[in-house]
């Protein structure tokens, strides 16, 4: 009869070698996802600069609009003083001219776009014990999340799944839809338990070009799930649900085809074009006329409905059911601008919260501030940028939760879209920064207004 020990050791490899064969065959699975699944061609900005360009009145503002239309440049920011523009090789001497009519100045913040691309170039992980991470004491860490470089949809997913496996007792992972292209939207929950926590929902990922908000957003899944002892009652006290990659297809597309692809990669019919931007698929001032785009090939597409994508409709029915929660305030994180914004995004007028929308953005930007100086602008979203119709945050808000922001992370535009991964932890600190004050702040004299005694026109 074998011994007690060697039934024990029997018992721990038969164990070890179970978690193999479920690596492996995660493994396999996520190679085959990570694949590109139509033969497209990557898109180049050979020659492609951005530009700074200092805007002083509607005029200037509307021909850097009609420039877009046509088609001659994209826009990565667009505010009231100032536009940031991607300029073709080929469109370079036009734009110009154009330019120049109107007695507009450009600076070039980028002179080689694609070389910038290619440094940042986002490569396939070889899926074996290899590439996972290795702890101080030398043992693997089951992951392969390197925070000095921009992880593929796999990398996110193995991340996630790595944080609830290894602590248990904090972390909670739901998927919580499926995209168009059948990958996984999943969220994490950080809680002690606690049924009297307010919540906290963390969004960040629904424009695909934004790098540097999704990471930002594993930073705090990170920080506060590895240092959950450490955190102030304030943090600890809250139910911190988090959202990474809200479009999982349309960022998966930006690494392999073109880094700066928006949209999701829903087909559009009757059009050769894709996509819808999802940041203006929400239901609440979904179409404006004169505001929202209608044309299926532009970048800020809000399809053909509200509610006519899989990645709002998840996030939807998310929202809907954590309110039940005790969900109090949520953030969608984008980049770049340095901004803190909160609703109306497509109304002239105040929300009937403003006071203390702006007073808790107010305290966020402080919070920034006071961390390592850098500045960030708060403000009405339409009045700080630009009306934008059918946001989440305005829905968000006008479903009954009051907290609700946008947080604009690093920079001012000198990076813009290719923030270099070197900063990955740094901007996701910030962001911690601003969330965990927006946590102290929501337990001060806070009132939930019912959903059924809000009255929007």
């Amino acid at each position: 009869m074998p011994s007690l020990h060697n039934v024990l050791l029997i018992a721990t490899y038969l164990l070890n070698l179970c978690d193999r064969l479920i690596l492996f065959m995660a493994a396999s699975q996520i190679e085959t996802q990570d694949k590109p699944t139509v033969n497209e061609s990557r898109v180049l900005y050979d020659g492609a600069q951005v530009w700074k360009v200092k805007l002083r009145s509607r005029e200037d503002i509307a021909l850097i609009q009609e420039l877009v239309e046509k088609e001659d440049v994209s826009i990565w920011k667009l505010l009231p003083k100032k536009a940031i523009i991607l300029v073709q090789m080929d469109n370079k001497p036009k734009v110009r001219r154009q330019l120049s009519s109107q007695g507009l100045r450009h600076t070039v913040v980028e002179t080689d776009v694609q070389r910038r691309v290619e440094e940042q170039k986002v490569e396939p992980v070889a899926w074996d014990d290899k590439t996972l991470r290795v702890g101080k004491d030398k043992t693997q860490l089951g992951h392969r999340m390197i925070w000095h470089k921009y992880p593929t949809v796999e990398v996110v997913q193995e991340y996630m799944n790595y944080l609830t496996r290894n602590y248990p007792s904090l972390c909670k992972q739901e998927v919580i839809g499926k995209s168009d292209e059948n990958n996984a939207i999943k969220m994490l929950t950080i809680s002690n338990g606690n049924p009297k926590n307010k919540g906290i929902l963390l969004v960040s990922g629904s424009h695909a070009r934004e790098w540097i908000a999704i990471t930002s957003a594993l930073v705090i899944l990170h920080v506060i799930v590895s240092q959950f002892d450490k955190q102030p009652e304030y943090v600890r006290n809250k139910d911190w649900h988090v959202i990474p990659l809200l479009n999982p297809d349309g960022y998966r597309y930006s690494y392999i085809h073109d880094r700066f692809w928006r949209k999701n990669r829903k087909n559009i019919s009757n059009t050769h074009c894709k996509g819808v931007d999802i940041n203006r698929n929400f239901g609440t001032d979904w179409y404006v006329t004169g505001v929202s785009e209608d044309n299926p090939c532009k970048e800020l597409y809000g399809g053909p409905h509200p509610f006519s994508e899989p990645e709002s409709i998840a996030l939807r029915i998310t929202v809907e059911r954590l309110i039940r929660r005790r969900v109090v305030a949520m953030v969608d994180f984008h980049s770049f601008g340095q901004l803190i914004l909160y609703p109306w995004c497509a109304r002239s007028y105040p929300s009937r919260d403003d006071r203390v929308l702006n007073a808790t953005a107010g305290q966020m930007r402080a919070a920034i501030l006071e961390y390592k100086g850098r500045y960030y602008t708060a403000g009405r979203t339409y009045d700080a940028i630009y009306p934008a119709t059918g946001v989440i945050i305005d829905w968000v808000h006008s479903s009954g939760i009051r907290h609700s922001y946008v947080i604009e992370g690093r920079d001012r535009g000198d990076h813009g879209f290719l923030m270099p991964p070197a900063y990955i932890m740094e901007a996701g600190q910030e962001m911690l920064i601003a969330v965990t004050r927006l946590a102290r702040e929501i337990d001060k004299d806070f009132i939930i207004v019912p959903r059924s005694k809000l009255h929007w026109f």
